[in-house]
């Protein structure tokens, strides 16, 4: 569970100061505690932040492949040629600032104070009636660099909840799981590469719609969609006005008509935000007039990712890699954001402060978007205790039902699948992925039965399917059927099923088989691309190399579990037991303070790991 900090700045600016700062610190959305505080003049940050973002104009300017649209009146007299020097000053300032003693001894240290837990989950929400405080290095801020799952997210002082449809018809919205992909003006920049990250983080469990150079009409139509967005994303040249408001976007190439605004687009914006819109991505260079226009507009929009100051081409391409990566791992929206920034860090050299320019702006009344939300078409158990793997069962399908079949309906479904098949044997491949998603759609909603003969008839459909064989694994395993369990997953394994080649893996380490685990081991990292598939079989082979007392090695391959995914709890639980043999023990209560705060009471194994994990803890007198 993540803390909530609300940090009100009130009236003021850099030039006045902050004399009324608040700082609400909530947990489990109760308020605990509340401090008070102020932040003094700050002139010297607002000069620095000036020929910063100059610096990164006019760097962009110099570029050939930069996502934004600069428009120079005659000749600048802007020579900001060392912008690394310029960013360190406005980091050292900025740190400065927020070290002074009115706000650092009467917030950050009572917050340091209450929030011992620098591993805990804290969303700070920057609530300030100045968009010009949001375009701020807030990243260098002491507290947010301890807490690395701290996230800083840009927040108006007015809000309400934002009114949404919660069902239609009992079922959920059918923009749940659709995303709208706007490919605008791409001159000289490559948006191709934003789509194959989405294509392959998100293709395999979602609805995308790509819409290339719109018109303004044809970009306003999809947001009137009669079934609605849950994700908006936009990559293409846009810009903002020095104040950061007025945000415009280049949705096209063409001599007149190649702009919107947000006036522009909101209307139908506020009827997608009504039907499920949760997410607005703008991987384009000074959006965050967009999320200012937002504010000014009174459109309740729960999140929006935005790009606080120009930004070159391959940097926007490596955060939306990051990002979706993250999300795919089931990561909050807003540690999936942290950490897409943090993995920018490396680009620093080549384009200093290109890790603080992307920016989450949020409401705090939204709980929280997770990927795993969008996957109404993956099994019923996307999580596996054979490494917390995220399955891939059906491959880029083009429609994504958002309804579950009635029991008759379905049974008709079936037969006449089953008949197109006989008549139409080249069409096997496509109607087995059809039969697969409405028996993943009924095995979601307890229809069993249906399930079961959907997934059978998948695999008949199509006899090289490994997914329906693996789904029917998952689905035996439910009820308990282990010898049909069984059966199917090692249909899925002969199949390629690198996820079946896990599970298989981690059955045979339980039998005291380590070396046929070690070899099926071997073939899921032959062929699987997911990371979470990666990060289950290199934890599989840390925990044969434990039995082998291969302590050393263990760690190695836990390590890289971890870096895959680190908030599995089995390779935290195994890692803390390597790390206590090899007499590390304050590394191993690390370790353990992990385990324990991703593990599920539910699930037997993880329940085992929090007894243990309970009992150090308290051994070495933490809490």
């Amino acid at each position: 569970m993540s803390l909530t900090v609300v940090l009100a700045l009130g009236f003021g600016s850099l030039k006045d100061g902050f004399p009324h700062v608040t700082s609400e610190l909530k947990k489990q959305g109760e308020t605990v505690a509340q401090y008070l505080g102020s932040l003094l003049p700050a002139p010297e940050v607002e000069e620095l932040h000036k020929r910063w973002k100059a610096s990164c104009s006019v760097t962009q300017y110099n570029r050939s492949c930069s996502r934004i649209k600069i428009k120079f009146s005659g000749t600048t007299n802007i020579s900001e040629d060392k912008p690394d020097v310029i960013y360190q000053g406005l980091q050292a300032e900025m740190n400065r600032w927020l070290s002074a003693d009115e706000f650092y001894r009467k917030i950050e240290v009572q917050l340091r104070t209450e929030i011992s837990d620098r591993s805990q989950d804290i969303q700070i929400f920057l609530e300030c009636n100045n968009s010009l405080i949001w375009q701020l290095p807030w990243d260098a801020w002491q507290f947010r660099a301890d807490y690395r799952n701290c996230e800083i997210i840009g927040s108006s002082p007015e809000y309400k909840k934002v009114p949404q449809q919660a069902t239609t018809g009992g079922m959920p919205l059918p923009s749940r799981g659709r995303i709208l992909c706007v490919l605008g003006n791409s001159k000289g920049i490559d948006v191709g590469k934003d789509t194959k990250e989405i294509q392959k983080y998100l293709g395999d469990r979602c609805e995308l719609k790509f819409l290339k150079e719109p018109t303004s009409q044809q970009f306003r139509n999809q947001l009137f969609d009669e079934k609605g967005w849950q994700v908006l994303f936009y990559a293409g040249h846009s810009e903002s006005d020095n104040n950061a408001a007025n945000g415009l976007l280049y949705i096209n190439q063409e001599a007149q008509n190649n702009t919107v605004t947000l006036d522009d687009l909101k209307e139908g914006l506020k009827q997608a935000i009504f039907q499920g819109l949760q997410l607005l991505i703008f991987n384009s260079c000074s959006s965050l007039g967009i999320a200012a226009d937002l504010v000014t507009e009174g459109i309740s929009l729960p999140s929006v990712i935005v790009m606080r100051a120009p930004i070159p081409d391959f940097i926007a391409q490596e955060f939306v890699k990051s990002l979706f990566r993250y999300l795919a791992l089931k990561e909050p929206l807003f540690l999936a954001v942290r950490k897409a920034k943090d993995d920018l860090l490396r680009h620093e050299h080549q384009f200093p402060g290109a890790s603080g320019i992307p920016m989450l702006c949020q409401h705090p009344t939204f709980e929280g978007l997770k990927l795993l939300e969008l996957g109404g078409d993956r099994p019923i158990v996307p999580v596996v205790t054979a490494g917390d793997i995220l399955v891939n069962t059906i491959g880029n399908f083009p429609n994504n039902p958002s309804f579950v079949f009635p029991s008759n309906l379905s049974r008709c479904a079936a037969i006449g699948l089953a008949t197109t098949a006989i008549s139409y044997m080249l069409m096997g491949p496509i109607l087995a992925q059809f039969a697969n998603k409405i028996g993943i759609k009924n095995h979601q909603h307890g229809q069993l039965f249906i399930a079961e003969k959907c997934y059978q008839l998948a695999t008949l459909l199509n006899l090289n399917y490994a997914g329906s064989y693996y789904n029917l694994a998952k689905l035996y395993e439910s009820l308990n059927e282990q010898e049909y369990a069984e059966t199917a997953m090692k249909e899925a394994a002969r199949r390629g099923s690198p996820e079946a080649n896990a599970e298989i893996s981690r059955s045979l380490i339980l039998k005291n088989q380590p070396q046929e685990a070690l070899k099926f081991t071997a073939r899921c990292l032959e062929h699987t691309e997911y990371d979470g598939v990666k990060a289950a079989c290199f934890k599989n082979r840390a925990w044969v190399r434990l039995e082998q007392k291969q302590y050393d090695a263990a760690e190695v391959d836990l390590r890289i579990a971890i870096k895959f995914k680190d908030n599995s709890p089995e390779a935290q639980c195994l890692l803390a037991q390597v790390l206590e043999i090899q007499g590390k023990p304050q590394a191993a209560l690390e370790a353990w303070n992990k385990a324990l705060k991703y593990s599920d009471y539910r699930v037997p194994k993880q329940d085992e790991c929090i007894r243990i994990a309970q009992q150090r803890l308290q051994a070495k007198g933490n809490k």
